[in-house]
């Protein structure tokens, strides 16, 4: 009688370069959240994206390259997330980008949020301070842009620094990446960020009739 043969393992699918090279940045982003950007060593980016090492070489040429895609990604998220804003004025849109930004630190921190602080964290012998910087600062521009527009609309007061007020605006955003990579859900829940958000546009604002909103409309703090 023949012998029984163990069945061969199956092959992982043969996926086309650009799905292969899309999983590898995925798999780079999920291991820097769970381990740091020092710590996204080129073994476990391969046994996250479940190739070998090698096959990592055949789409990336280093793992510095593994790792400025994985930030292009990010980019990708932060350019989506402001150009699907909607609204029929400037202030509209940067308070939709904010709300949605909010879900999405409640909902899924480790897509966006947390790669994107522990890269921002990364020391400058990590070799990626500058492409940090020029992710941040292409995404700062994206909402300069809407802030420019608020005041040439005049929806946003035209006395206003165009670049501190969208500091000031990512401050806020900024404040709700770190308490979610911290855990201090309170930050978003309890409605502190909203407010923040609220008293900055609130104040920054031109009302129907040209005023700017005032002191005495401003929101109130959540209880």
């Amino acid at each position: 009688m023949p012998r029984d043969v163990a069945p061969k393992p199956a092959r992982p699918r043969r996926l086309p370069p650009g799905e292969r090279r899309a999983q590898i940045v995925e798999a780079v982003l999920d291991v820097v959240a769970k381990h740091g950007v020092p710590g996204a060593t080129v073994s476990k980016i391969a046994a996250e994206a479940g190739v070998s090492e090698g096959a990592l070489y055949v789409h990336f040429g280093s793992r510095d390259d593994m790792l400025r895609a994985a930030l292009d990604r990010i980019f990708g998220e932060m350019a989506e997330l402001i150009g699907s804003s909607v609204g029929s004025s400037a202030v509209e849109r940067l308070t939709h980008i904010a709300e949605h930004h909010s879900r999405m630190m409640q909902t899924e921190p480790d897509r966006f949020a947390n790669p994107w602080i522990e890269f921002i964290a990364a020391g400058p012998q990590v070799g990626i301070r500058e492409a940090v910087a020029e992710t941040q600062s292409k995404a700062f521009a994206l909402m300069l842009e809407i802030v420019k527009e608020g005041q040439a609309e005049g929806t946003i007061r035209g006395d206003l620094d165009a670049r501190r007020l969208t500091w000031q605006y990512y401050t806020i955003l900024w404040a709700e990446n770190v308490s979610s990579l911290m855990g201090l859900s309170e930050y978003i829940d309890d409605g502190h960020s909203a407010y923040s958000l609220d008293l900055l546009l609130h104040d920054a604002a031109v009302e129907a009739d040209g005023d700017s909103a005032g002191a005495d409309r401003r929101p109130r703090p959540p209880e």
